[in-house]
């Protein structure tokens, strides 16, 4: 059995959460290795199974990325699926969670080229203070907050961006700072353990990149609803996926954020998750030999 573990030219090694999963694989026996996704030398097909970790640099280059991912797709196996990677790197994907009746957090796109007056779509749609993103996006890429009262700031970002991005537009929720956001992470999709991920002081961005903190929680019934019914409205089966939950001006959870192309599954909270999926991606080898 060979696994390679595709991660970015930044990261040769993988995270060293990813690396948890690369030592229960060998501990199985299984060829496990990591592997730079734009590596030009690399026989992807030699690969029984590639499972997609961290390839964290594909947001400023998405075409040249599926174009790989959609390639060692016909070559070996994938996971998760391509069909998935292209659906789930565009952010529009939480306007067609929305349209499955998934609660999640009010998001309009904005299409490169477009034009777009701020205030005006502000007053549409009812929001004061709101955050501004690239649709293809990670780690907080050209996330802005904006608010009526500092618009002209939110109108110059958008007009730098929006004639070469996809942008979106959110409403800004206080639970950001307040509670901040829950991940939940699925395994073969089943729940296996979640995280509370807080934004610096002063920050609305709960990322460490930004000084963000975590710690290991229980999520409550109500949350691990909304998570199941989000991966419910996914067409096909994953290998693994972390759905990010806030809380809305009512309290009720809302999707932030389905995370199924490499999202960081804190594998350091649960040695239960990397044996689950450690077993997981064994299953899929064998499905994949027998083929």
């Amino acid at each position: 059995m060979t696994v390679l573990l595709a991660t970015c030219a930044a990261m040769p090694g993988l995270t060293r959460d990813d690396r948890y999963l690369l030592h229960a694989l060998e501990e199985r026996g299984v060829a496990a290795e990591p592997a730079v996704w734009e590596d030009p030398h690399r026989d992807w097909a030699a690969a029984d199974l590639v499972l997609i970790r961290s390839t964290w640099d594909y947001s400023y280059r998405r075409d040249q990325f599926l174009a790989w991912a959609e390639g060692v797709a016909e070559e070996t196996s994938l996971w998760n699926p391509a069909p998935l990677v292209r659906w789930n790197t565009h952010k529009r994907y939480l306007c067609d969670l929305a349209e499955r009746e998934v609660p999640t957090v009010p998001t309009a796109l904005l299409p490169a080229g477009s034009e777009a007056r701020l205030d005006a779509l502000l007053g549409e749609l009812g929001w004061e203070d709101a955050v501004l993103k690239a649709a293809v996006a990670q780690t907080g890429r050209y996330a802005m907050r904006t608010t009526l009262a500092d618009v002209a700031r939110g109108q110059a970002h958008l007009d730098r961006l929006l004639p070469h991005e996809d942008m979106l537009i959110q409403p800004y929720l206080d639970a950001v700072e307040q509670s901040g956001e829950v991940s939940l992470v699925y395994v073969d999709g089943e729940f296996t353990h979640a995280v509370r991920k807080r934004a610096a002081s002063g920050q609305f961005m709960v990322h460490d990149d930004y000084g963000g903190s975590e710690r290991a929680t229980r999520p409550t019934p109500g949350e691990l609803r909304v998570a199941e019914q989000a991966l419910a409205a996914v067409t096909g089966r994953t290998l693994y996926g972390r759905v990010d939950l806030v809380a809305g001006p009512d309290g009720a959870p809302l999707v932030m954020e389905l995370e199924l192309v490499e999202p960081e599954l804190f594998f350091r909270y649960s040695q239960a998750a990397v044996e689950h999926l450690a077993d997981a991606v064994e299953r899929e080898v064998a499905r994949a030999v027998i083929r």
